[in-house]
């Protein structure tokens, strides 16, 4: 475990503008410096970065965090991981709370990942350079021009898509990787742990386990190779293999190959979390672009190649859980492209369960019957994508015209009531009521049209209404509606005006934490009240106590629904000077006092005039008096 002192040591030596700077163009605005937000698609800059306070904020889409919380969201990485990023960037040596045989440990189990790591960086190398001098690559390059997947130039978007993915070839035989890694002195032992080499059956050492196969890198988020998808090939002839100088492996077993071998498990690679395109997709999920969700590698490669960026694919495996919690990290909508055939149609079904479970908002896009992405694409170009996308549907409305398509509910009474039931079971999953009322008004719609109820058509009838019935059944309410009617009172818009200088003296402390000490700042904790007033005095203490390392030490003695502003003006601080500062400061001072005096006098005209009702002129003479002190102090106070 990193010790605290090493964090807080990586966040004060992290200059926050100089890494933030790599990938936002700043510029300098007053004490902070505004860019394009990395996080969300904008044209005129809302993002902030305080080089004083080592600390972002968007006023776009609310983006805020330290160095440690800009490396995990741009890199996505865990906290730990970006720590340790930013202190080798930095030159600091990470010091863990650990005993000497844990620490050992870790590092030996860092070491043995690394070596894994560079073992599938190595394969990736071996396998682009394959792809372009093997004897046998015109069969790989052949399967890319069928897909329409040949670069023009060295910088196109199909070469820079090959490169992104890199796309390469295993070659035909048994050892070409074997002997690869040996003359480059890697070992045999982490090829096989990661997948690559497979031990022989009949005597020592080891054989490719991807034989003549275009390969895809599969790349973590962190931008590491961690296991690899080969597709099959067309099988070489005879004379290809002469013309090669190549030796046949042999007759197989007379079955067709697997068209995709992937690699296996490992201590580097999950499959139920790995994402296809993931890393690649990264800037565009940032740039607020939705998830776009296919089947296949070439399906998100051909996108990729067409300028579609926003692509990812699961891998050998229906979509699952903690792959939507991965593409979580980057955005919350995802688009649902998958085969237009019936297989294509239960995997999006059985997409909502995930979707749910990470909170992502997904829709569907349908695909003609017989097309996957990649042929769409090819066909259509990334104009024809975009309007598909144009056009997509709610995962819930698209399952709910699936399960009542016409052809379904002309099938038998079987056949509807099947139907019917499983639309009222995805009607009652969904959380949010106001989806359910709108899908309960479009499955009834759907029923209505496309059984042609008929008054002679009883049993048709007794299946619409027992829809109804289920509908009618389902748990949960409406949302619940807010007060309507005039505008607020008098004494509610003064509560808020009382709101709005407060947040505005306290906003002068966030600039300045030096006028705690100002007398301003002692008369403003009388007049402030609500969260406000506790937010203050929270602050004030803290300041006082020299407790405040960072924007999270802040935050964390404020309560949350002043959050927000103390975010706003953490990372853009109004003022310069802290002159101007003090000066607002003294201004919203006296306006609040004023205020309050005005509340003082208004009670206590409130109070005569129920005196003067009931006729005690001697409590009315007491009341008198206070108003006019109170008017003497406030007039005092104007002049001060």
């Amino acid at each position: 475990m990193i010790g605290q002192e090493t964090i807080d040591r990586v966040r004060r030596e992290t200059k926050i503008v100089e890494l933030v700077g790599e990938s936002v163009k700043l510029q300098r605005r007053g004490r902070s410096f505004t860019g394009l937000c990395p996080f969300h698609k904008e044209k005129t800059p809302s993002f902030h970065v305080n080089a004083e306070r080592g600390f972002y904020h968007c006023f776009g889409c609310h983006a805020s965090g330290d160095a440690i919380k800009f490396i995990q969201e741009t890199e996505g990485l865990d906290f730990v991981e970006a720590v340790r990023s930013l202190a080798e960037r930095a030159g600091i040596e990470i010091v863990e709370n650990e005993s000497d045989a844990e620490r050992k440990q870790q590092l030996e189990q860092r070491r043995r990942q690394q070596e894994l790591y560079d073992i599938g960086d190595r394969a990736a190398e071996y396998f682009e350079r394959m792809l372009r001098e093997h004897p046998l690559r015109e069969l790989a390059q052949a399967e890319l021009e069928r897909r329409g997947l040949v670069p023009q130039s060295p910088t196109d978007e199909m070469a820079d898509a090959l490169q992104a993915f890199r796309i390469g070839y295993a070659p035909y035989g048994w050892d070409g990787l074997v002997r690869f890694l040996k003359e480059s002195g890697l070992s045999a032992r982490a090829a096989e742990e990661v997948g690559l080499l497979a031990p022989r059956k009949n005597g020592p050492g080891h054989y490719d386990r991807f034989r003549h196969r275009l390969m895809f890198a599969v790349i973590d988020v962190q931008g590491r190779v961690v296991a690899f998808s080969g597709r099959s090939l067309a099988e070489p002839t005879p004379e290809e293999l002469r013309a090669a100088g190549v030796e046949s492996m042999g007759a197989g077993t007379g079955e067709a190959p697997a068209k995709y071998v992937n690699s296996p498990e490992s201590p580097v690679y999950r499959k139920r979390e790995a994402v296809f395109g993931l890393y690649q997709s990264r800037q565009a999920l940032r740039s607020g672009d939705p998830c776009l969700i296919v089947e296949g590698n070439f399906d998100v490669v051909s996108l990729h190649a067409r300028g579609i960026r926003n692509v990812v694919a699961p891998l050998g495996t229906a979509f699952t859980v903690e792959q939507a919690k991965q593409i979580r990290r980057f955005t919350g909508d995802v688009v649902l492209m998958f085969d237009g055939d019936s297989a294509g149609k239960r995997a999006t079904n059985a997409s909502r369960e995930p979707c749910q479970a990470a909170e992502l908002t997904a829709k569907v896009v349908s695909l003609p019957l017989g097309k996957d992405p990649d042929d769409f694409v090819r066909e259509r170009g990334a104009e024809g994508v975009k309007h598909l996308l144009k056009h997509a549907r709610g995962i819930l409305e698209y399952l709910i015209d699936i399960a009542l398509s016409e052809e379904l509910l002309q099938e038998g009474a079987e056949a509807r009531t099947k139907s019917v039931q499983f639309v009222t079971k995805l009607i009652s999953s969904e959380k949010d009521a106001t989806l359910r009322d709108l899908a309960e008004t479009f499955a009834d719609g759907l029923v209505a049209a496309r059984l042609k109820i008929h008054q002679d058509s009883a049993e048709q009838v007794r299946t619409l209404k027992a829809l109804a019935r289920a509908l009618q059944a389902r748990p949960g309410t409406a949302p619940a509606r807010g007060p309507t009617g005039p505008g607020r009172p008098h004494q509610a818009r003064s509560r808020d005006r009382r709101q709005e200088l407060g947040l505005e003296v306290l906003g002068a402390l966030l600039d300045f934490p030096e006028l705690v000490e100002d007398a301003a700042s002692a008369a403003a904790a009388a007049v402030i009240d609500g969260d406000v007033a506790l937010a203050f005095a929270a602050l004030r203490q803290a300041i006082q106590g020299g407790r405040l390392e960072n924007p999270e030490d802040v935050l964390a003695k404020l309560s949350p629904p002043i959050h927000p502003f103390a975010l706003a003006r953490l990372a853009a601080p109004r003022h310069e000077r802290m002159e101007d500062a003090r000066t607002e400061l003294v201004d919203n001072v006296k306006k609040l006092q004023s205020l309050e005096l005005k509340r003082e006098k208004s009670e206590v005209t409130e109070e005569l005039e129920a005196l003067q009702r009931i006729g005690d002129s001697k409590q009315e003479d007491v009341l008198l008096q206070q108003i006019f002190e109170k008017a003497r102090r406030s007039k005092e106070r104007e002049h001060a």
